[in-house]
């Protein structure tokens, strides 16, 4: 679609368009597919070969839901607009094969892309630290059927980690206001995927404002100075913080320098002492 620009219908690719759609107007348009003219497109995440585009660029990328047609036979987008379905794919891949396991009768196990998940029945999980291999809190499910998916700005990058993936479509820019999102549901993986995007891109207050008018999700977010903000978890999980010190290795550290260098950054985790519950 992102080369011909129109293409016959496809199940799969169809569904996810649309739904697409419904949490592009859920987000107030923060879940946007037509990103990809950014992240596709310029900075090329996903290739092999990256690439850092100009801020002449990045202004003049266009950016369209509406420009995304879909009839009764086909699929279009203007030529302009490249699609990445990467911020839902995980996700909508995860309710495809929890389909086919329910018509196989299979009711335990767990189903896991990267950081979405499904637990069948009744799981234990931890959280991984953005910052190192250590995880921060353990959970455990309540009931069947959880959905699991957390987005974070510390994988894909292109230079440094401040040109992350996770790019604001209002800005063309990518958000600084959490290194970790983790949402909690049972509804469907690819709507909390898209939604986990949604918050990732989000500033602060404005993704605060969302995640309390969802009381469906629990959340768990981590800023980049560390901080947790937590909220409606106790309907999902029963949870348990872990508190842990790792010691810097001075020898990496930079001298007679008052800023904080990226080495520096690397060695602050999640203030598993101090979290801040938002109650709903």
């Amino acid at each position: 679609l992102n080369h011909k620009h129109k293409v016959a219908h496809d199940t799969h690719l169809l569904q996810a368009i649309l739904d697409s759609k419904q949490y592009y107007k859920d987000t107030y348009g923060y879940f946007d597919i037509s990103i990809g003219s950014i992240s596709k497109k310029l900075y090329h995440f996903g290739e092999e070969k990256t690439f850092i585009p100009s801020k002449k660029a990045l202004q003049e990328a266009t950016l369209s839901m509406a420009a995304v047609e879909l009839n009764t036979s086909y699929i279009s987008t203007d030529e302009n607009i490249t699609l990445d379905l990467g911020g839902m794919g995980k996700g909508y891949a995860v309710d495809v094969v929890v389909d086919f396991l329910k018509e196989q009768n299979i009711s335990q196990g767990i189903v896991a892309l990267s950081g979405d998940i499904r637990c069948l029945d009744l799981c234990n999980f931890e959280l991984q630290s953005p910052y190192s291999e250590q995880t921060f809190i353990q959970l455990r499910s309540l009931n069947p059927q959880l959905s699991i998916s957390t987005s974070g700005t510390y994988r894909r990058y292109v230079g440094s980690k401040e040109k992350h993936h996770l790019i604001n479509p209002k800005t063309a820019t990518q958000e600084k206001a959490f290194v970790s999102v983790s949402l909690f549901t049972y509804a469907s993986n690819a709507k909390i995927d898209a939604y986990a995007t949604a918050v990732s891109v989000m500033p602060k207050e404005k993704a605060l404002a969302f995640l309390k008018e969802r009381t469906e999700l629990g959340f768990i977010l981590v800023k980049h100075d560390g901080k947790i903000i937590y909220g409606n978890l106790e309907k999902f999980v029963s949870f348990v913080w872990l508190d842990y010190k790792e010691k810097v290795n001075m020898a990496m550290m930079p001298k007679n320098t008052s800023t904080k260098s990226d080495s520096e950054s690397n060695f602050i985790h999640p203030d598993t002492t101090s979290p801040k519950e938002i109650n709903k």
